[in-house]
């Protein structure tokens, strides 16, 4: 029976493991290690700067944007100026979500690597374009960080106490009820491509050099939004790469949003334009951000 007992209660100890995101808080002081409390003051994954006991956090800061979906959202288009992007079709919008206002950059995700988290993504010329991956160049901290697949950017994200966006919260983010519609607007900005975005230059850029946007419309530097929604990088999404209308399928693709500054092809510079990749594949061109779930 005294086993019993002892067992049962190792047990308990063991695999009990509360969900802190319910835990209400007015500051970091009423979250556990490894939780801050948020401004809706609930505890959520993230830096606790009541911490006081322990080394440096050696994770980068990041600003994240929180996107709260209403409405109808048509994902697509019915047009056929975009890439992989029709037939249009009414998708369930997604959850309350934040995510971040910039593509992760080479410091960010070097300083993954150092805290030997993540491993170092591969460096160097790639293919016969004259491409070059940015990790390891000099001058290129502040540009995305390219050549890693898609478990190294889980990676990180996972790290940081994030995940990757799905391509649905991805394309909210990027056209908001501007896609409403099936043939309503489907760049990320309503204007010209020319200044707005890192696009047809053959390179990367400094992440946050061009005009901020939020939910398909330009916003002040100021205001909540996100940098490279177009352009920069293509970025890494959670979701597989099905040919709609399906939401889901049986593929070792996943999908890939943004455009990149490498690109020219117009089709490729609207918000719902997407292209497959495999979990292992990886290009000078490519690059992503994290999300993580808001409260409904």
């Amino acid at each position: 029976m005294r086993r019993t007992v002892i067992t049962a209660f190792a047990c308990l100890a063991a695999c009990y493991s509360p969900d802190y995101t319910q835990k209400p808080c007015q500051d970091d002081s009423g979250c556990p290690v490894d939780y801050a409390c948020s401004t809706e003051k609930r505890c959520m994954p993230g830096v606790n700067s009541s911490v006081t006991d322990m080394g440096t956090d050696p994770r980068p800061k990041r600003v994240e944007v929180e996107v709260r979906p209403s409405g109808s959202f048509y994902v697509g288009t019915a047009l056929t100026d975009g890439i992989n992007d029709t037939p249009s079709n009414l998708r369930s919008n997604p959850a309350p979500f934040f995510l971040d206002e910039r593509e992760v950059t080479v410091a960010d995700y070097r300083a993954c690597v150092t805290a030997q988290v993540c491993t170092a993504p591969k460096t160097g010329p790639f293919g016969t374009q004259g491409w070059i991956c940015s990790y390891g160049v000099a001058g290129k901290d502040q540009h995305p960080v390219t050549c890693v697949t898609k478990t190294q950017s889980e990676d990180f994200c996972k790290w940081m106490g994030r995940r990757l966006p799905t391509e649905v919260e991805w394309e909210y983010a990027a056209l908001g009820l501007s896609g409403a519609a099936p043939t309503n607007q489907r760049l990320v900005f309503p204007v010209a491509l020319g200044g707005n975005a890192c696009w047809n230059i053959n390179a990367t850029c400094p992440v946050a050099g061009y005009v901020k946007t939020y939910l398909g419309q330009i916003v002040n530097a100021e205001m909540p939004g996100f940098y490279d929604l177009l352009g920069n990088v293509w970025e890494k999404t959670s979701s597989p790469f099905c040919t709609y209308p399906a939401e889901s399928c049986t593929t070792d693709k996943f999908s890939l949003r943004s455009a990149s500054g490498f690109d020219n092809d117009v089709r490729f510079s609207k918000a719902t334009a997407r292209i497959g990749e495999f979990a292992e594949g990886y290009y000078p061109n490519q690059g992503f951000r994290c999300a993580r779930d808001s409260k409904p």
